[in-house]
Order: C-alpha cells, then structure tokens, then sequence
C-alpha cells in the first residue's frame, strides 16, 4: 500500500514538473509575443512618467499619467489627471491663449478605467470634455496639439504632434 501510494505520488509530480519545464519557455515566448503585438496595437499605454517627461513639458505634477507615442510616430497622446486645484489652473491659463470649445473624444482600451465606464455609459462611446491651447506643454518636437478636459473630471486627454 505505502508502495503503491509513493509511486502515484512521484508519477505526479514527475508529470507536473515535466509539464513545467515543457511549457514554461514556449509560454513566455507566447506571451511575450502577445504583449508585443498587442503594444503595436495600441492597446497597450506606457504609465512611466519618468520617460514622459523630457518629451513633453509639464505645467504641474499630474496624479496620474498614461501615455502612447513619442519622437518615433511624431505623435503623443497622453491621459493626465491632475489635482482639482492644478486642473483649474491649467484651464485658466490656457484660456488667455485660445478659447475653449466643446469636444467629444472616441475612448482607447488603453484609457484609465474610469474614462472607459463614462464612455461607455454615454452610448456612442464617446467622451465629452473641452478643448484648450496646449501650449503649456510643448517641447520640440511636439510643437502643435490640443488639450481637452474631459467633463467631470480633472483628467485631461493631451494630443500632440511633432511639427516637420
């Protein structure tokens, strides 16, 4: 019986170890190359503002940054959420520069969540917020672009282009 018991018991973990080692080098690759396709995609957003920073200038410390693009597609959108206090401020500056118009903006999968469920729930999937100069954070090469405040929110949704 004890016999019997240790053989099911080394079968065991003779299989699982044997499926671990298979599959762990093609998994990763796969998953790997899921990631990487899904990045081409634009599904995927870059969340690390350190490598945000010397593309772009920044008026105030956002809260919250995500962000697809850079040098490389001469276009960068990024999703800001400032404090409410900063927000006001950005506004109010970016008033005396060009008045502001009403936008609506399609949301990204790659948008912070809270974004995504407004979108959702406003049935065309569509943001609503409006747009300001985006002057404030121009940096060579993103010399043009726009800025808009989604509504209800102090997040902000930054387009710019690096001019040629």
């Amino acid at each position: 019986m004890n016999q019997a018991k240790t053989a099911v018991i080394l079968a065991l973990f003779l299989a699982v170890s044997i499926s671990a080692g298979c599959g762990s080098a093609a998994n990763s690759n796969a998953v790997n190359a899921a990631a990487n396709e899904s990045a081409k995609n634009g599904e995927t957003a870059n969340t690390n503002l350190e490598e945000l920073r010397p593309l772009i200038a920044l008026p105030f410390e956002p809260e919250d940054a995500v962000w697809r693009g850079g040098t490389d597609e001469k276009k960068l959108i990024a999703v800001l959420r400032f404090g409410t206090a900063d927000a006001d401020k950005l506004v109010e500056e970016a008033k005396k520069i060009k008045p502001p118009t009403p936008a609506k903006i399609g949301s990204e999968l790659w948008f912070p969540a809270e974004l995504i469920a407004q979108a959702d729930n406003s049935g065309d999937d569509t943001l609503n917020g409006t747009t300001y100069a985006a002057n404030a954070f121009f940096q060579p090469p993103f010399t043009d672009g726009k800025l808009t405040r989604i509504q209800g929110t102090d997040y902000f949704v930054l387009e710019l282009t690096a001019q040629q």
